[in-house]
């Protein structure tokens, strides 16, 4: 797997990369299409996998653009970051960090094709977002996330994330249990 120099995925994390045709690599979500890319896998892989309706593809597909927007009137580095996985072929998954109140930021958008899973790509993500944020001196990162996604979860708990609020919703036309993971350091 590679990385963009800026930032990469944290020393010592080495995804494997045998699984596939080819390697995976992170970069900055700044090419056309990728928005559209990362809004398509949530739309259809949540879909899929947790009976969500279109209102998680156009959520996601809209905090996404009120980012891109936000860096283009405050500059590139101002409000967030996303970055996405890819192959030669497609992208296979992405994540972002936004800036939030009180010197937090906000993890989102955490999403990886099945057939990138189990070979260190998400890992790679989430260190990519957690050392922005370290860059940028935040107090810490929180995510909100629903029950039941486990491979996520296996992640967020890895990284040292702890569960700090937890209740039921109604929420992209499935009932859900919302849950906040803070990571302060």
């Amino acid at each position: 797997m590679t990385s963009t120099p800026s930032p990469g995925p944290t020393p010592g994390r080495s995804p494997d990369p045998s699984p596939g045709p080819s390697a995976v690599t992170v970069r900055d979500a700044t090419r056309p299409g990728d928005l559209g890319a990362l809004a398509a896998l949530h739309g259809v892989l949540y879909s899929r996998e947790y009976g969500m309706d279109t209102t998680m593809e156009a959520g996601v597909a809209a905090g996404m653009a009120e980012l891109v927007l936000a860096r283009a009137r405050e500059g590139h580095d101002g409000p967030g970051r996303m970055w996405v996985a890819e192959d030669a072929e497609r992208v296979l998954g992405g994540i972002g960090i936004t800036r939030e109140e009180d010197g937090w930021m906000r993890l989102r958008w955490v999403i990886l094709d099945p057939a990138a899973r189990g070979r260190g790509v998400g890992g790679a993500l989430l260190d990519t977002a957690l050392a922005e944020a370290r860059r940028r001196d935040a107090v810490g990162v929180y995510l909100w996330t629903i029950a039941g996604l486990d491979a996520s979860r296996h992640l967020y708990d890895r990284a040292g994330f702890t569960l700090t609020e937890e209740h039921p919703a109604r929420a992209w036309g499935i009932d859900a249990v919302e849950q906040r993971f803070d990571l302060k350091w």
